[in-house]
């Protein structure tokens, strides 16, 4: 729907609607170079549908009057629209009219003094600040740091697993081959959820409804603004009932074998240990493979071993750091190792 626009008298300064060419109060007539505009503070008065006009005026290039669209040829001089200087140009953004105001006077809300309102924003702030303090000085404090220190000594431990071949009783969902089974039986392997039953539970479901319309009035060019309505809408909230699935767990059986089996299996260690930078293996005659073992027959198994330096910080402190084997053997008394420890400790990480 369209509503009238306004024009300004240049000479009385009177309000006229724009479907009057002069003014009712003094006389003059509207302004070739008329602007018009919505005047909020008056009410509403809406254009008769049949006088409904979507199309901007035209401005003759010889007078500059106005003329509606439909004119060929200019009402003021009869010039030809073709020699038109253009369209009125009419405003780039719809206008929105002033809410009205509310019939019952609202109380003035009295301002706070500026040093409270500042104190009160200052407190606001002081828990934010501090958290956030708090939290940059510990992410600080726990960063590792690089330390660096002296070789002042070595040391080292090495095992050799003892294993010996026997039968030996084992359990397991699967007998391995090999194996000879003794006994089993059904028991737990796993769980699985299962549905037991539904619980009805409410919760608060946003929800958009409408709430009325924001209004606009577009410029048509010709005194004439169209009423654009947008619908409002506000965000309520209501009970809403589902079922919520309940689990139970429920045991899941398998069967379990209990056998055994010939094989060979870790039984002993041989260790050596020293504070040396020259790492021996313990002796032992025991042979490293068995072709056609017997029960009771042992072997050797897997080697490893342990390997780290004693180092004396930029603080006069010793510290123990572990080393893979080909860096601690290239290490010797005097180098400088680098370690990572925390800012206010020296132990490495």
């Amino acid at each position: 729907m369209n509503v009238w626009g306004y024009w300004k008298c240049p000479y009385c300064g009177e309000t006229v609607r724009a479907d009057h060419k002069d003014c009712p109060k003094c006389g003059t007539s509207i302004p070739n170079d008329v602007r018009f505009f919505m005047d909020t503070s008056k009410p509403i008065e809406y254009v008769d549908k049949e006088q409904e006009n979507n199309e901007a005026n035209w401005l003759c290039s010889y007078c500059r009057t106005q003329n509606p669209t439909q004119a060929e040829v200019c009402e003021n001089c009869g010039a030809k629209k073709s020699d038109a200087l253009g369209s009125y140009q009419p405003d780039p953004e719809p206008i929105t009219p002033e809410p009205k105001p509310n019939p019952r006077p609202r109380q003035r809300r009295q301002r706070e003094p500026e040093p409270v309102r500042k104190r009160s924003i200052i407190k606001a702030l002081i828990f934010p600040m501090i958290m956030l303090a708090a939290i940059l000085i510990y992410s600080w404090y726990i960063k590792p740091v690089d330390r660096e220190g002296e070789v002042i000594s070595f040391g080292w431990q090495q095992e050799i697993g003892v294993e010996e071949y026997n039968t030996y009783r084992e359990n397991g969902w699967n007998v391995p081959s090999g194996g000879t089974v003794v006994s089993s039986n059904r028991e737990v392997r796993s769980y699985k959820q299962v549905l037991d039953h539904y619980e009805t539970k409410t919760k608060k479901v946003a929800k958009k409804v409408k709430d009325g319309y924001d209004v606009k009035y577009k410029d048509m060019g010709n005194g004439q603004y169209k009423e654009v309505k947008t619908p409002r809408y506000k965000t309520v909230y209501e009970n809403k009932t589902y079922k919520e699935p309940v689990y139970r767990k429920e045991p899941v059986y398998d069967t379990k074998y209990y056998y055994d089996i010939d094989k060979w299996k870790e039984t002993d260690v041989l260790r050596t240990s020293a504070d040396d930078h020259e790492p021996k293996w313990a002796e032992t005659d025991l042979p490293e493979k068995v072709d056609s073992p017997k029960y009771g027959d042992k072997r050797q198994g897997s080697r490893r071993g342990t390997y780290w330096v004693v180092i004396k910080d930029d603080k006069g402190h010793e510290q123990k750091l572990e080393r893979s084997l080909d860096e601690w053997k290239d290490l010797k008394e005097g180098d400088k190792v680098k370690y990572q420890t925390h800012r206010y400790s020296d132990d490495p990480l």
